[in-house]
């Protein structure tokens, strides 16, 4: 294990392993079976593992999820861009329905692609801070690392924008402490989801759609990217579908009531 690997290991698991060297003690001390000790090892280790993969669970971060129910309105939000190709023909489709969406962006696709970044707000979309690399090791991060990520990013999005983004989605929809204590400081909000219909994996646009409809209900917060060539498809069958269900697409900030930019 690397030294950046054993600092993200220790940061999860401490906490955890300070419990269990209190509970060992006492089953000890009480002369209990070696089993005794061992359940509550193997349940807490995927207790961890689960909250810290499933952002849903609020785990080491308290996240927003979904919004107000009450007016039908749901948020669809972009991860991963911009792409050159493919965010300029979500926002021509957008704009054909008159929507407004919310695009998670990584820092470093801003930079190299400022012009999209730029075409985003201007078409009154919000841009929220995606991380700067979105680095398959990026979990890994320490609480430096993490934040050199949020703020890079939050750089990038100013320069294009002329605003700093206050909304935050970690990579991959995975939590740490460190990432935590990162936020804390930074003061992001972070921002989750209630529909995944993993597009970036599905390879057929129908069944994304499928998945989206059967799942959403209002003030859900829905997960797609702008960033491969299926997305097209799916949006042409998904907005008009959503229409006509009686839901108003917005913004993360209309939906949630929570401010986008500082």
């Amino acid at each position: 294990m690397s030294p950046l690997s054993c600092k993200s290991f220790t940061s999860i698991f401490l906490p955890l392993a300070m419990l269990l060297i209190i509970v060992t003690t006492l089953i000890l001390s009480a002369d209990l079976p070696w089993q005794t000790i061992l359940l509550p090892l193997a349940v807490g280790l995927i207790c961890i593992a689960i909250g810290a993969f499933n952002i849903q669970w609020n785990f080491f971060i308290k996240a927003i999820h979904n919004g107000d129910a009450s007016h039908r309105q749901i948020a669809l939000t972009f991860d991963d861009g911009p792409h050159p190709v493919y965010t300029p023909q979500v926002l021509t489709l957008l704009e054909k329905h008159a929507i407004q969406a919310t695009f998670f962006c990584i820092g470093r696709q801003v930079d190299q692609h400022p012009a999209v970044a730029r075409e985003l707000h201007k078409q009154g979309h919000t841009v929220g801070n995606h991380s700067y690399t979105h680095g398959a090791a990026i979990d890994f991060n320490t609480k430096a690392q993490w934040l050199e990520e949020i703020q890079r990013t939050d750089t990038a999005i100013t320069n294009c924008v002329g605003r700093r983004p206050r909304f935050f989605r970690p990579p991959y929809g995975v939590t740490t402490p460190h990432l935590a204590g990162a936020l804390k400081k930074s003061g992001h909000s972070v921002i989750g989801w209630r529909v995944r219909p993993y597009d970036t994996v599905q390879r057929s646009p129908e069944r994304i759609v499928q998945t989206i409809l059967r799942k959403t209900k209002p003030g859900d917060i829905i997960l797609l990217h702008d960033t491969h060539d299926r997305i097209v498809p799916v949006l042409e069958q998904l907005l008009p579908e959503l229409k006509r269900r009686g839901f108003f697409l917005v913004t993360v900030e209309t939906l949630t009531q929570q401010q986008a930019y500082a």
